[in-house]
């Protein structure tokens, strides 16, 4: 099976590199600047799991290529759009496809693009970053890949997919992956809103006076809006969530939060965008979610003034 990666950066990246590893063939589909990288360094992963160095095939935008039998997407979701009609003429009707992003919209999304297309749901939870040396810097040690069935295969065609992710031990089998696509939307959308609200760790927005008070009333609006909108999510999910913050390390933040100190666009109106948009359809009060969304939007308008 012939496998394309949209995208190398530290999740795109990673994935190639575990891939690569177990055998797959697989080449990268990058820009042109990261193309250039590539080509000078290699793909470089250091990882606690184990460092990667190789020389996987290349691919930008519009060269020959495939087509391929299942394509990975590990894009930003504000690049989703120009990725999808990127990605359009390396494709066969049955190609596999299985987005890495973070949120739910994109699921959506890619539906709307490539209707009928075998659509696999995948969940990421790593922490790693794309260093200035081009090299993929995985902070530590706990990483979980999960996959799963989500709309249009036929059961032979998912076999087929199983067959080649069990081959790659990063990746695990979700029997129900809307669920997990949701639980991890609701726990990011939550972190990654008040990290940026306050522009603070989570240890500081946890000892603040009823900060754990401040998580619990993000979480419960969460929560009500993806039930409402049919979501999937474990009965005692609040309780777990506020469990796993109270743990956290007090330095933890969030890719949103590092994004917006470094002046660079972020995912607000895939997540936290996206959870307004759910609550207007479905008649939710929000007013925390929409003071974080309001809070993102006026660093948006400011990034894009300045650079005009």
């Amino acid at each position: 099976m012939k496998a394309v990666i949209v995208g190398a950066g530290a999740i795109g990246g990673f994935i190639a590199a575990r891939m690569l590893e177990a055998g797959l063939d697989v080449t990268l589909l990058v820009r042109e600047g990261r193309k250039r990288k590539l080509e000078e360094t290699g793909l470089v992963v250091r990882s606690p799991a184990g460092d990667y160095r190789g020389h996987p095939p290349l691919l930008t935008s519009g060269q020959p290529g495939g087509p391929f039998d299942l394509a990975i997407i590990a894009s930003k979701s504000y690049g989703l759009p120009e990725v999808l009609i990127q990605l359009r003429p390396y494709l066969h009707s049955r190609t596999f496809i299985l987005p890495f992003l973070n949120g739910m919209k994109h699921m959506e999304q890619i539906m709307d693009a490539y209707p009928g297309q075998p659509l696999l749901g995948g969940v990421a939870r790593i922490e790693a970053t794309l260093g200035e040396d081009g090299a993929i810097h995985h902070m530590t040690p706990h990483h979980l890949f999960t996959y799963g069935r989500f709309r249009n295969f036929a059961d032979h065609e998912y076999e087929n997919a199983r067959a080649v992710l069990s081959s790659v031990p990063l990746f695990a089998e979700k029997s129900d992956i809307e669920r997990d696509l949701w639980e991890k939307y609701a726990f990011i959308n939550v972190l990654s809103g008040l990290t940026t609200l306050f522009q603070a760790p989570v240890g500081d927005i946890r000892e603040a006076p009823r900060g754990m008070d401040t998580f619990k009333r993000a979480f419960t609006e969460t929560v009500n809006v993806i039930r409402k909108a049919g979501g999937t999510l474990s009965d005692d999910f609040i309780d777990k969530q506020l469990l796993t913050v109270s743990k956290m390390s007090a330095r933890s933040t969030s890719s949103m939060l590092r994004d917006l100190t470094q002046g660079l666009p972020t995912e607000a109106d895939h997540i936290q965008g996206y959870l307004v948009e759910l609550a207007q359809r479905h008649d939710c009060e929000i007013p925390l979610i929409e003071v974080i969304y309001q809070r993102l939007a006026i660093y948006a308008k400011s990034r894009s003034t300045a650079s005009s």
